[in-house]
């Protein structure tokens, strides 16, 4: 009766103990993201940070990324770039005196380089040195036809495929331009017109999507070609929210236009996304549920969940979106500067870049 009795008594212990203060809780959630301040090499002359200047664009390279963008110099603006260090919570321009890339856009290629594109494409070496390569031909030689700038570059196949435009008359025209040599020679390559430039790419084998920088009376076009931008096809998206274009995505699931829609309660507007399967077919998808705000820019993980950023509705206060498609959700990143630019790493973790500033959020 002993051993009994001292079982019940160790159970009566045990369950008396269910409802004590000291027993283990779970761990707590891992934060979407760390920040790191003052991260970021000043983008201006004086060491006053801007919101039009700095790191507009960010290409995954090596274990980190490099920054493109604009340096506020004394004289003027100047365009160039930001490497990140190993760990990618910091980004430093290049030594006095040493050139950076001038680009609106770039994209890493096997050999180590990276080839930036603007109305002329450059290579950044391996070593820091920065190269000249062709620059970008109206279509023709046509005198009405005033000078090509790009707006994006990616490589599909052996291929560099640009995009940009040029103005024909005193109108915006959609113009694209291939190269097979790594940008030493470019050709251009006509697109179906409409009153506007490319604005976002994606390339995924020898397919290649581009949008326009802005919807035009309720109308996005979206241009699809299939061997790696020789040709193109057109189509059009009744996007009756006229988007502003961020970004254009490859995922997972199919193709996602992100940007930001015009909102009749709000001026800050309200994250727009299209998906598609095939590039041809598109369906708006409802955001009406995620709070107002402007995107700046976009990036999709390996396994589909996708990450915006932009201002959250508040005037200097910079949130992020993740999450699902249909289930996005806001992250706070807090006030008092820009979040310029996004991207995934090649190890998973997708960071933001803002005007001084590095969040990181580790592989989920």
């Amino acid at each position: 009766m002993r051993g009994r009795n001292s079982v019940v008594v160790l159970l009566a212990l045990a369950l008396a103990g269910c409802g004590a203060t000291d027993q283990p809780t779970a761990p707590a959630q891992q934060p979407d993201f760390v920040k790191h301040a003052n991260a970021v090499d000043v983008d201006r002359w004086d060491g006053q940070p801007s919101a039009t200047s700095g790191i507009n664009h960010l290409v995954p390279y090596g274990r980190c990324a490099l920054g493109i963008g604009v340096y506020a110099g004394e004289r003027g603006p100047v365009g160039t770039h930001w490497a990140g260090n190993a760990d990618c919570t910091s980004f430093k321009l290049p030594a006095q005196g040493v050139a950076g890339l001038a680009a609106v856009s770039a994209v890493a290629m096997p050999d180590g380089s990276v080839i930036g594109a603007n109305t002329v494409l450059q290579r950044l070496n391996a070593d820091g040195t920065v190269t000249p390569l062709a620059a970008l031909p109206p279509a023709s030689a046509d005198s009405q036809q005033g000078p090509a700038e790009a707006r994006v570059i990616v490589r599909s196949g052996d291929r560099l495929v640009t995009g940009g435009g040029h103005l024909v008359g005193d109108n915006p025209a959609p113009l694209a331009w291939t190269s097979t040599d790594g940008g030493k020679t470019v050709k251009p390559v006509a697109v179906p017109p409409v009153d506007n430039y490319i604005g976002a790419m994606a390339a995924s084998d020898n397919t290649v999507l581009a949008v326009e920088q802005t919807a035009e009376s309720g109308r996005l076009a979206i241009w699809r070609s299939t061997d790696s931008g020789q040709s193109w096809q057109l189509t059009e998206l009744d996007a009756k929210a006229n988007p502003m274009v961020a970004n254009l995505l490859r995922t997972p699931q199919g193709w996602l236009i992100v940007g930001t829609g015009e909102d009749e309660k709000d001026p800050a507007g309200q994250p727009f996304l299209a998906s598609s399967s095939d590039g041809v077919s598109w369906k708006v998808i409802d955001t009406s549920a995620v709070a107002t705000g402007r995107v700046v820019d976009a990036t999709a993980t390996t396994s589909g969940e996708l990450v915006l950023v932009g201002e959250g509705g508040k005037s200097n206060c910079e949130v992020a979106w993740a999450g699902a498609v249909g289930s996005l959700r806001r992250v706070d990143l807090g006030c008092g500067e820009a979040a310029k630019a996004t991207t995934t790493l090649a190890d998973g973790r997708v960071i933001i870049v803002g005007t001084t500033s590095v969040w990181v959020r580790d592989v989920r």
